[in-house]
């Protein structure tokens, strides 16, 4: 399967998790994952969720961030990879001057 992100809507979450400022996301789901393409821009974030039923990795295709995964906090940029297993807490922030662009599969299912 091709996923063209190209052909994919951009859709705007503000304060996504209770996070600052907006987030843009194209995404493609399934039952069983969501494959994401995500840009915030400088300052925004997506507040802290748990991963109830889903693991989360995040490859930075540029940018840099800080992320905070069950309390324990990593600063993260262009190139490194976000992983974030089912059960924990997880926040991301932009803390660059430029749009932190993730590729993100959330998986329910091991593979």
């Amino acid at each position: 399967m091709i996923i063209n992100f190209n052909e994919i809507s951009e859709t705007e979450i503000q304060h996504m998790n209770n996070g600052d400022g907006s987030i843009f996301a194209k995404m493609m789901m399934t039952t069983e994952c969501k494959v994401i393409y995500r840009r915030l821009p400088p300052g925004s974030s997506i507040g802290r969720h748990v991963q109830t039923r889903l693991s989360e990795t995040s490859y930075v295709i540029s940018g840099e961030g800080i992320q905070s995964c069950d309390g324990t906090q990593e600063s993260f940029a262009e190139g490194m990879c976000i992983f974030c297993p089912k059960g924990s807490s997880l926040t991301i922030t932009n803390t660059g001057d430029k749009d932190l662009i993730l590729f993100s599969v959330v998986r329910e299912k091991k593979i």
